[in-house]
């Protein structure tokens, strides 16, 4: 692994857990929601198969009857405190949202850094994959520059060009001149590098400096 990725490892790795703490708790919440709603499915279906049966005496149907609304009141009351909880978590990642874009801004300064320093500069960077009509490298480049000029007035034309391409391929959240002001980073790093985890980061950053 290139050198530059050994030696900036513990940053990078330790800006994306922060990056990500929230969100990772979020679909946490949200896997569980689905399995409990998967599991009251299963519940009704089960009972109501066993209802139709002729081996299950009315009785025994009225036990079952009412240990399924024992089993299904539980599990909504858990349901109830985990959409509570999601709900937490989403104002909690909106609040944070202008740390995190700086947290995002962090790291694609030090990704756009060790194209500078192995490559001294873009050009002689390999592309990397393709994302939407851009390239790996661009993205990385012009959202860095992005995110490091957002309160000025005055956007550079590799900036523009960039982000008219990921408009086209993601839509106008990407329109710059319909969020003026915006820091984008963390649309860029989250949204559309999908840098969601180390591993992923590293996998792209190996591809651009070897």
């Amino acid at each position: 692994m290139n050198q530059y990725l050994i030696d900036t490892k513990y940053a990078a790795s330790n800006i994306i857990d922060l990056i990500m703490h929230d969100e990772r708790d979020l679909e946490k919440a949200e896997g569980r929601k689905r399995q409990i709603d998967e599991e009251l499915k299963l519940s009704y279906e089960r009972f109501y198969a066993g209802d139709m049966s002729d081996d299950i005496s009315p009785m025994q149907v009225q036990y079952e009857y009412v240990q399924l609304m024992k089993y299904a009141e539980r599990l909504s009351e858990q349901e109830k405190n985990l959409i509570a909880q999601m709900e937490c978590l989403k104002n909690l990642i909106d609040a944070k949202s202008f740390a995190v874009s700086s947290l995002c801004g962090a790291l694609l300064q030090i990704a756009k850094q060790g194209i500078s320093i192995v490559h001294e500069g873009l050009e002689n960077c390999p592309d990397g994959r393709g994302i939407g009509n851009e390239v790996l490298k661009n993205i990385i480049w012009q959202g860095r520059n992005q995110s490091m000029h957002y309160e000025e007035n005055k956007i550079l034309k590799p900036v523009k060009i960039c982000f008219q391409n990921l408009e086209a391929s993601f839509g106008n959240e990407f329109a710059l001149s319909l969020h003026p002001g915006e820091n984008f980073a963390q649309k860029i790093v989250i949204n559309v590098l999908a840098w969601n985890d180390y591993q992923a980061y590293k996998y792209d950053m190996i591809s651009l400096l070897g």
